[in-house]
Parts: C-alpha cells; sequence; structure tokens
C-alpha cells in the first residue's frame, strides 16, 4: 500500500499500481535522507537556528567571525537584527519573548517614567542580561532604559468593606455663576 504522504501527491488511479508501490517502498529511504539533508540546509539560512551557517551570518551583520560559543553568537544575532528593525513595541516583546524560558512575559510601556516594563513570573528563568543589552542597543535617548518585574502568582484577598467615589463635573459650556463644580457625587461599594 502507498503511504499518505505520496497520496497527497499522486492521482488516484495510482493508488492501487503495484509498480508504484515498489517504487515507493524502495525509494523511501533516500527520499527521507534527502529531505533531512534540506531541512538542515533549510535551517542554515534562519540565523537563530544555524550552526555551521553562523560563519556566513557572522560576516553579514558583523564583517567578521565571532569567537564565543554557538548559543552567544545567535543572541548578538539576534541583538544586531533587532537593531536594524527599531525601536517598536513589536521587536520590544520579542526581545521579552526571547529572554523568557516559559514565554510567560509581558511587555508594558511606562510612558510616566519613560521605561520598558518586563512582567514576568518570578520561578520563570529570565535571561536578563540578554534582555538590558537588547534594548540598550537599540533604546533611543528619550528612553530610560529597562525595568524587570518579577511578580508572584499568588492571590491577595481583601476582606472588609471598600467605596469608590464616582463624581460627575460639569461641562464647560454648561457652567454659571453660583453653580458647583460637581454635578453629582455617589459612592459605590466594590
Amino acid at each position: 500500500m502507498i503511504l499518505d504522504r505520496y497520496k497527497e501527491v499522486l492521482p488516484p488511479y495510482w493508488y492501487e499500481n503495484k509498480v508504484a508501490e515498489y517504487h515507493f517502498a524502495g525509494a523511501a529511504t533516500p527520499v527521507d535522507q534527502f529531505a533531512e539533508k534540506r531541512r538542515e540546509l533549510v535551517e542554515q539560512f534562519i540565523p537563530f537556528s544555524a550552526t555551521w551557517g553562523l560563519d556566513y551570518w557572522d560576516w553579514i551583520y558583523f564583517g567578521k567571525k565571532q569567537t564565543s560559543s554557538l548559543e552567544e553568537r545567535r543572541k548578538n544575532l539576534q541583538r544586531q537584527h533587532w537593531a536594524y528593525l527599531g525601536f517598536t513595541p513589536s521587536v520590544l516583546r520579542a526581545i521579552g519573548l526571547s529572554a523568557s524560558e516559559s514565554k510567560q512575559v509581558e511587555m508594558v510601556e511606562d510612558f510616566a517614567q519613560k521605561v520598558i516594563r518586563y512582567v514576568y513570573p518570578a520561578e520563570d528563568r529570565f535571561d536578563s542580561a540578554h534582555a538590558v543589552l537588547s534594548v540598550e542597543k537599540i533604546r533611543p535617548v528619550h528612553c530610560n532604559g529597562v525595568v524587570l518585574e518579577p511578580v508572584n502568582g499568588e492571590m491577595l484577598t481583601f476582606t472588609g468593606s471598600w467605596f469608590v467615589g464616582k463624581r460627575a463635573y460639569h461641562a464647560a459650556g454648561e457652567f454659571r455663576a453660583g453653580m458647583t463644580p460637581i454635578k453629582w457625587n455617589e459612592e459605590v461599594p466594590v
């Protein structure tokens, strides 16, 4: 019987052909070996999965071969790639995700303090050096840097009664002399 992976590309009248069945049974090993070689070659065209192809990527990005380990070379290539892309929220999220092992990191832009916050679970292995160096490479002058916030997954429970005050103010066009600025005031229990 012809395997399903070959049936996908064959016309239906070949499904019961005995000669085709013998051919595909005999050619399965070379076809699988070729597919493995092709997959390995394709991986070299992606800098984040390359092994022997890293020399070419080093030459493209840096003009010379790096002398560090494979993982460190890949991280340097990532930093250089992100530097070409610029300081955007999607790049900052990608930096946080690449530094997190569990991929549960959240990137928050703190506009008041002009910093980038990476919030991640405390039990996550977060490569803070990689994240900070990557952001520092692309950070514009007005950004003050990176803040790392490991958080616990514990829930806080509050007991007692809480009230939230709600107020509505008069709009500029309806405000007249002698009126109070507050239109209505209400306290709502939470």
